[in-house]
């Protein structure tokens, strides 16, 4: 294929669009997102271990919005999550337990709890002060009372056939000796040897008898306990199951049933506190102190699910310690903090379970410990609420620690591609965890069907936005605009972020519905907003400070195109490439390289070109050629192998002396054999070069050389078309060195490498006596 010259229709877009957005309903589209379709699919269909899903692609192309929908349409279809309370376990009150409940019982249940206790506090002191417990309680009483004199009759009786007394002290009984039946004085028995030595044979002979009264009477005392405290637990029993029989009937659920018979035995162990309640009232402290302990007793719903229809679908904007895992709050009292399971608060991953939880993976990398302790959760499949997130760092952490939660359900983590890489090299656990990577193309081909919905979707954004409807001209424009993003003539870009944001602006600017005249204008602005630095650069060009020639003709000189990318903006800049031959034996210098301002890219098409040299030049005659090269006016480093083209032609230049044209800049990329490769960037190197020329002044003749692998990649400004048109500037596109060569120079291909063998032979024979 021969130089072709691009025709101004080639440079310019047209899709036919009929319809304005108020002809259309709005239609969500992600187009040629198949991919994300299958993933998501496997992902949503399957309940298996390990499969939570990476939501990789590019910031703005619809990730969050695409799962977020996916997912809810899916929750529709599951039944809502159990609810998640806590309780207080008597006998482990540092670990709350939980109770997972059917949707909405928790709420009832709490509540049915609340009221059963108030009406505890109000009854049991009436029923431990009634009548029948007070006569019941004297019954028990005087039963092992009489009990208790029988013994001591019986062991004052025995006692005085030893000659002893039984004397009741503080201290409990003491035997005294009897002389006429009465107690001696410890005095006289002190002071009365053979009566002592008798008292002490009497203790002898009695103690063992003295010891099974002494034992009888302390059982006695025992029994009275007993049966005073089953006489308690009876009452108590009585008065709590009396309460609870309504809720039993009201609470089929037989995890229910099990709460209720567990929190019957702890109220009638702590049938206490209620008693005292109407007791405390007026006494603020003790008031309290019965307070906390009877809410010991309640249940915390951290999860109410009433009302739920579906699974939940939680979006954690913020993720922490405190919104995914929960946290215990703890309250003051005199200087103290307390903490219980009142305290419980449950976190994104709680409300999640049974459901999906949506997380942006930057948000919970830039704290490993979250990071960590998430997989912990996907690992064991339980939700721990720890009251402090750094417990592993300060083991010296005191407080409650609840029950973990069986945790059930997939997460979904959106990030960029980058971020995936890295952790799949780095953790081994995350592909256990993330076996499901649903990636999202930036970039889709434009097919008549996307073309013909394209309105709906903008329809869409205008809905969601509040914008004002757009015309068919401008559903055009805003097409091309994506296309021009994409930098593809059958492609779109669907990072449709940045078209949301030219619609928002385009909105402001219009007086009615927005037209193609308003994208074009909302671009331009946008544009002008952030390019600065690229009418510096053309002024100092036009100013001559950076030579850049646009007439004439020039030995070794070509103009090269770069791209400059400020972030925000991308724009060509015209580079001007010398090149400087002469017999020797250093062949191709890169200036860029040897002063370190060459990157990898570049540093390997100056390699390419110079095998290309060998290759066509070196065969039958020796090389002996040097040649620096070099990017003028370039101080920052120069990166890529778009102007290998451009730099071949100067160095073919400078060795043959015939002078190229400077009305002409060169891109492309060069392969050994002289063949013209594709590069990036076309649409802002060939409008950076026209800017240019149209600022110096356009002759008729300027025009851009790029390879015919880039033709589907012209997409241009509708006043360079126009140009292009009237023939002020021109657009060619060349397969092989050969075509660039022809055109730069005016000659054949063939005339000009003789010339440049020629050329070549001549330096070989200048440098050979070096040699010798």
């Amino acid at each position: 294929m021969a130089l072709v010259r691009v025709k101004p229709e080639e440079a310019e877009l047209r899709f036919g669009i009929r319809k304005g957005t108020d002809e259309v309903e709005p239609a969500p589209l992600f187009p040629g997102q198949d991919r994300v379709e299958r993933a998501f699919s496997l992902a949503l269909e399957t309940e298996r271990e390990g499969y939570n899903v990476y939501v990789s692609g590019p910031e703005s192309v619809g990730r969050t919005t695409f799962t977020l929908r996916k997912l809810r349409e899916k929750a529709r279809e599951k039944p809502p999550p159990e609810d998640v309370c806590y309780y207080h376990d008597f006998h482990q009150p540092m670990r709350p337990r939980f109770l997972l409940l059917p949707p909405g019982t928790g709420r009832a249940l709490s509540r049915d709890v609340d009221e059963l206790l108030e009406k505890l506090k109000q009854s049991s002191h009436r029923i431990f002060e009634s009548k029948e417990f007070e006569e019941e309680r004297e019954k028990r009483v005087r039963d092992i009372e009489a009990k208790k004199e029988e013994l001591l009759r019986q062991l004052t009786e025995s006692a005085r056939r030893k000659g002893l007394g039984v004397i009741m002290t503080p201290a409990g009984f003491r035997l005294l000796p009897l002389v006429r039946g009465q107690p001696v004085p410890e005095a006289e028995l002190l002071s009365n040897p053979v009566l002592r030595e008798s008292y002490q044979r009497s203790l002898r002979e009695f103690e063992g008898e003295f010891r099974d009264y002494l034992r009888a009477l302390r059982d006695l005392d025992h029994r009275l306990a007993d049966q005073l405290r089953d006489l308690r637990e009876r009452t108590a029993r009585y008065l709590v199951e009396g309460l609870l029989y309504k809720l039993e009937e009201k609470y089929r659920d037989e995890r229910v049933r099990e709460f209720l018979k567990r929190l019957s035995e702890n109220l009638v162990a702590n049938i206490q506190f209620f008693v005292e309640w109407k007791f405390v009232e007026d006494n603020l402290p003790l008031r309290r102190f019965v307070e906390n302990n009877i809410n010991l007793f309640r249940l915390k719903v951290v999860v109410d699910n009433w009302g739920r229809d579906s699974a939940p679908v939680v979006h954690e904007e913020m993720p922490t310690f405190r919104s995914l895992f929960g946290y215990v709050s703890h309250r003051a009292e005199m200087g103290i903090l307390y903490a219980d399971f009142s305290g419980i608060e449950a976190g994104s991953l709680h409300r999640a379970r049974g459901g999906y939880l949506v997380l942006r993976a930057s948000d919970v990398l830039r704290n490993p410990f979250l990071w960590t302790a998430l997989k912990r959760v996907l690992l064991h499949k339980k939700i721990y609420v720890s009251g402090y997130p750094f417990e592993e760092a300060f083991p010296l952490y005191v407080g409650i620690n609840p029950e973990p939660v069986p945790y059930r359900g997939k997460i979904f983590l959106i990030g960029d591609p980058l971020t995936f890489h890295l952790l799949s090299l780095f953790d081994p656990e995350f592909t256990r965890l993330f076996k499901v990577k649903a990636e999202f193309a930036s970039v889709v081909k434009l097919s008549d069907e996307l073309v013909e919905k394209f309105p709906s979707v903008l329809k869409e954004i205008v809905s969601s936005e509040g914008l004002r409807d757009l015309t068919p001209d401008g559903v055009e424009e805003v097409l091309r605009y994506a296309s021009s993003l994409a930098g593809d003539r059958k492609r779109i870009s669907v990072v449709f972020g940045y078209i949301t944001d030219v619609l928002r602006e385009a909105d402001a600017l219009s007086e009615g519905k927005i037209t193609g005249k308003d994208i074009r204008r909302a671009v331009k602005e946008k544009v002008y907003r952030s390019n600065l630095i690229e009418e510096r650069i053309r002024e100092m060009i036009a100013e001559g400070k950076i030579i850049i020639e646009t007439q004439g003709k020039r030995c070794g000189q070509v103009n090269g195109l770069s791209v400059l990318d400020l972030g925000d903006l991308s724009f060509g800049k015209p580079t001007r490439i010398t090149a400087t031959a002469y017999p020797g034996e250093k062949g191709i210098v890169n200036v860029e390289r040897e002063v370190e301002l060459s990157g990898p890219i570049h540093s390997k098409g100056v390699m390419i070109l110079t095998g290309y040299i060998g290759m066509k030049y070196g065969r039958r005659v020796p090389l002996a050629l040097s040649c620096n090269l070099t990017f003028e006016q370039s101080y920052d480093e120069v990166e890529g192998d778009s102007a290998s083209v451009a730099e071949l032609v100067a160095v073919l230049s400078a060795i043959c002396g015939v002078p190229l044209r400077q009305d002409v800049a060169v891109t492309g990329s060069l392969d050994q054999r002289g063949n013209l490769q594709p590069v990036g960037g076309v649409r802002e190197k060939i409008e950076g070069f026209w800017r240019v020329c149209r600022e110096k002044g356009l002759t008729g003749t300027q025009g851009v050389v790029l390879p015919s692998r880039n033709r589907d990649n012209l997409i241009l400004d509708p006043e360079l078309v126009e140009d292009l048109r009237a023939g002020r500037f021109h657009l060619y596109l060349a397969d092989t060195v050969d075509d660039v060569l022809e055109l730069l120079t005016g000659i054949s291909a063939a005339e000009f490498h003789r010339r440049v063998r020629r050329e070549l032979m001549r330096f070989a024979r200048i440098a050979t006596p070096k040699r010798r």
